[in-house]
């Protein structure tokens, strides 16, 4: 896991400045203290750089930029390839000789051999950039469910990419906030790619790939469709076949997310997914597994107590961290500073981060994408239940007339959390998309508007959350009954939970691996029909697929999740916040919000992203 960099000219253009390619990769060093290195061409016309966190391949023989033996080739690379080894023998069998045993290499030879059609055999996490020197252009890419981070800014006379956002920002600027992010992240909290808070900036997305020839940018263009990869009916079977896939497909994920050549720990908590994936590790490690669990001093906050039990069931090598809520509480404004985008959610993934590193992990598992495959969430019933509400309306004489009577009618009411629901329920639940949007949704969009300055309104009119959604992910070219988790990985996954995973691990220098985020695994899984992979309780396929099955206690229990007391802090003077000051927004509406919330009618984490967003702002 790494930090990457490049700055790119046009050709006849100024050389490039070996000063800024520096500055840019050394404000990453937290993704990688391990090893630093740039590379320029003679002409001064491409500069790779990069920041290393060795974990495959701790030899100087993995040191990057990484070339060819020829120097034709040059590569800069965040992330692992799980299957670099099988790839390996295949080059070799070819004539391909290796110089290091480092994943990265088996990229070079991979582009040698195959060209682009590499990117659709890589199995793992990844963002790298290729020069080749022949076709005298950069390759761009980014893994298939994006996983690691990939950024990309085109100015008059250069291009620049680089693993995050502010280096570029800090370093050759932004080109100004971009009203049309503000709106999309005021509508849920996020801002989905290609999207970035700033003008110039843009999101390689997921499962694409771009090139930079003679210093312009190019179209990006998928190699990897999730879309298209459900869209062959799942497989008839029955509930014991059912079982007998989801386990192997499950431990096959593990055994490959388990390459390593530092040992691969775990976060353990005492919910499903994390005691899930520690299980299958213990199936397909030689060693007992270390895990960290992040226990508070609150009793109704902490798991602490029954991570313990798992861990001696399991046989885990098992650290616990405790931390105080007033300790909690203090280092949320270092983890906002960490945040390279403003995010709704985030800064719990930096505190568990933190805790495992101070334990000497320098790997660690992460059980993110269990809900999204196996139905854990509540939106999958509260989407449900929307688009009932709307199809049994929609029978009624005069239903439209109907819905628009209940909005006005609510529009004289005094706000508050579960009217805004219903709200947006009524107004976008009559499509899939405005359904999701109805129960994932931040701020509506007439709400979005209303806090901004009448400027910025009028520039982001025609941000219409539900359009996009539907024109980025086309969910109802999904079969039905896999609509609800293939929403759920584009936006919140992809969108949200992923990159700040990213960030915030990678701010402490801990590599996160994700075996539930996977797209050979989603392959096997999304072949099962929904209700068979999402039955329930408790996510029960997944829970089942252990030896033996998690017991009652792990399961039977309320969904607890990872959460802090943000609305007492918020509400009480025990945190210290602050809405933004800044021409974007209508102060007057921004007091009338935080009343609102003071008052218990408006929830907290519309306030917090709110103030997550303040530093971001140019």
């Amino acid at each position: 896991m790494c930090g990457i960099a490049g700055i790119v000219g046009h050709a006849g253009g100024a050389p490039i400045e070996e000063g800024a390619l520096v500055r840019l990769r050394d404000a990453q060093k937290h993704r990688g203290p391990d090893d630093a290195g740039t590379w320029i061409d003679p002409q001064k016309r491409i500069g790779l750089a990069h920041r290393r966190l060795s974990i495959i391949d701790l030899t100087p023989s993995g040191h990057q930029p990484m070339s060819t033996a020829d120097g034709q080739l040059h590569l800069v690379f965040n992330g692992e390839i799980y299957n670099h080894r099988e790839l390996r023998e295949t080059l070799e069998s070819q004539g391909h000789r290796f110089r290091s045993s480092s994943d990265s290499e088996v990229l070079l030879h991979g582009y040698r051999e195959w060209g682009e059609a590499l990117l659709p055999r890589l199995r793992g996490m990844f963002a790298f950039a290729l020069f080749d020197q022949r076709a005298d252009a950069v390759l761009l890419a980014r893994d298939p469910l994006g996983i690691k981070p990939l950024h990309i800014a085109q100015f008059d006379d250069f291009v620049v990419f680089s693993s995050e956002v502010q280096p570029i920002r800090r370093v050759f600027g932004s080109g100004g906030t971009d009203l049309e992010a503000v709106a999309s992240y005021l509508h849920w909290g996020s801002i989905a790619a290609p999207r970035t808070l700033y003008k110039k900036i843009r999101a390689l997305p997921a499962g694409h790939r771009t090139w930079i020839r003679s210093g312009k940018l190019g179209e990006s263009s998928p190699y990897y469709s999730l879309r298209e990869e459900i869209l062959e009916n799942p497989e008839n079977m029955s509930e014991g076949e059912a079982d007998e896939r989801i386990r192997a497909a499950l431990l096959d994920s593990v055994r490959c997310h388990m390459v390593a050549d530092v040992e691969v720990g775990s976060f353990l908590s005492g919910g499903v997914d994390s005691i899930s994936l520690v299980s299958l590790m213990s199936e397909v490690l030689p060693r007992p597994v270390s895990t960290i669990n992040l226990s508070f001093d609150v009793e109704a906050m902490d798991e602490g107590k029954l991570a313990q039990r798992a861990a001696r069931e399991l046989g885990t090598h098992h650290q616990r961290v405790d931390l105080s809520v007033d300790d909690a509480r203090d280092s949320i404004a270092k983890a906002m500073a960490s945040l390279d985008q403003p995010s709704a959610d985030g800064i719990n993934v930096g505190l568990v981060s933190r805790a495992a590193v101070q334990s000497g992990l320098k790997v660690a598992v992460n059980g993110v994408g269990g809900d999204e495959l196996f139905g854990g969430y509540a939106t999958f019933s509260e989407l449900e239940r929307v688009r009932h509400i709307h199809g049994r309306l929609s029978r009624l004489p005069a239903s439209e007339s109907l819905r628009r009577l209940a909005l006005l009618g609510m529009d004289r009411f005094p706000h508050s959390q579960k009217r805004a629901g219903i709200r947006r329920a009524l107004q976008h639940g009559d499509t899939l998309s405005g359904a999701y949007f109805s129960v994932r949704g931040l701020f509506g969009p007439k709400q979005a508007a209303g806090l901004l300055a009448p400027e910025a309104r009028s520039a982001v009119e025609h941000v219409d959350p539900v359009a996009e959604l539907d024109a980025r992910a086309r969910p109802g070219e999904v079969p039905a009954q896999q609509q609800m988790a293939y929403l759920e990985v584009q936006q919140y996954l992809q969108m949200q939970l992923l990159r700040d995973a990213d960030i915030m691990s990678m701010r402490h220098s801990l590599e996160i691996r994700t075996p539930l985020v996977d797209h050979v695994l989603y392959r096997e899984l999304f072949k099962i029909p929904a209700a068979l992979r999402q039955a329930g309780p408790a996510k029960r396929r997944l829970r089942e697929a252990t030896r033996p099955p998690l017991a009652e206690r792990y399961w039977k229990r309320k969904k607890m999740g990872f959460s802090l007391p943000w609305e007492d802090w918020m509400r009480s003077e025990e945190f210290a916040w602050a809405l933004p000051e800044h021409g974007v927004f209508d102060a007057a509406a921004l007091k009338e919000l935080e009343t609102s919330f003071l008052q218990g009618r408006t929830s907290s984490s519309r306030i917090w992203a709110l103030v997550t967003l303040a530093p971001f702002l140019d």
